[in-house]
């Protein structure tokens, strides 16, 4: 699979700037067609539930105030695309080119907008996405664009890296979900300059090793370091320790091995990786 449309989701808010820079220049890496999105929502769908005793005036104005507040962001969010855009110097078009370079183009929908996410993210090859690391949960939007679309994501961290993606770490733990993670980085993988293989643990019964990995991507031109670490401690933590020692740019993951719900409970690898790191992490459930 190669990567040749991105989505990247804008809503108006200070996470867009990381966004539309992890966006912008991943974009340039595969030459691909970047689609800044801002979904407008529809004044009823932004105000709380109306009690029975409101006012017509009341609900009208509240409707109002919910229009303007969109429009606010819609001007901030179109404010981050075009600063992106003039720093890259990518050229904006809707037309797909004959030859590969890297484009973009801004779209607005009207919605909810996770609903329109997850519509919109199934057709592109990759949706970038930021995430503000003190929620204890994923918003709506994130949620949909990891759950529901199908798409790997890349989480656009709060300070973007000197590069990305030359230098790609692969959290391993031999599951599904590391796989279609693996698989759908491919394209990643193979442009990259250096390429670790990380496990921590023993890989569960029944599940390839990390040094399988390893001999399996040679078939893709792909060769990579191998890194078993004992560690008994938090996973989490020590699979950034080893992002640092192996001065990796970016990470794979899998996504939610465990039940999410659990997960969003009691904790897991995946909520403290999204909490803790510092990295952009290429993730797929």
């Amino acid at each position: 699979m190669a990567i040749r449309t991105i989505l990247a989701p804008v809503a108006g808010t200070a996470i867009d700037e990381r966004v539309m820079t992890t966006a912008f220049n991943i974009a340039k890496s595969f030459d691909a067609h970047l689609e800044a999105l801002f979904v407008a929502a529809e004044p009823q769908d932004a105000i709380p539930i109306v009690g029975e005793g409101m006012s017509g005036l009341i609900i009208e104005e509240m409707i109002q105030a919910a229009s303007q507040e969109t429009e606010k962001r819609e001007i901030a969010g179109k404010a981050s695309y075009k600063a992106a855009v003039s720093a890259s110097g990518l050229e904006e078009t809707n037309t797909p080119s004959t030859t590969a370079k890297p484009t973009c183009t801004w779209r607005k929908d009207s919605g909810r907008e996770d609903e329109t996410v997850a519509r919109r993210g199934r057709l592109f090859d990759l949706v970038v996405i930021g995430r503000d690391p003190k929620e204890a949960s994923a918003s709506l939007t994130f949620d949909a664009a990891l759950m529901e679309t199908g798409r790997p994501i890349l989480v656009a961290p709060a300070k973007a890296p000197a590069t990305l993606g030359e230098k790609v770490m692969i959290a391993w733990n031999g599951g599904i979900e590391a796989a279609r993670a693996v698989t759908s980085a491919m394209p990643l993988l193979r442009n990259a300059k250096e390429v670790t293989i990380v496990s921590v643990g023993d890989v569960p019964y029944g599940r390839a090793s990390a040094k399988a990995l390893a001999e399996q991507f040679t078939w893709h031109g792909v060769e990579a370091n191998v890194v078993e670490s004992t560690e008994t401690g938090q996973v989490a933590n020590t699979l950034i320790f080893e992002a640092e020692k192996c001065g990796a740019d970016t990470i794979v993951l899998g996504a939610y091995s465990h039940s999410r719900f659990k997960e969003m409970i009691l904790g897991g690898v995946t909520q403290d990786m999204l909490a803790k790191c510092a990295l952009p992490l290429w993730i797929m459930h």
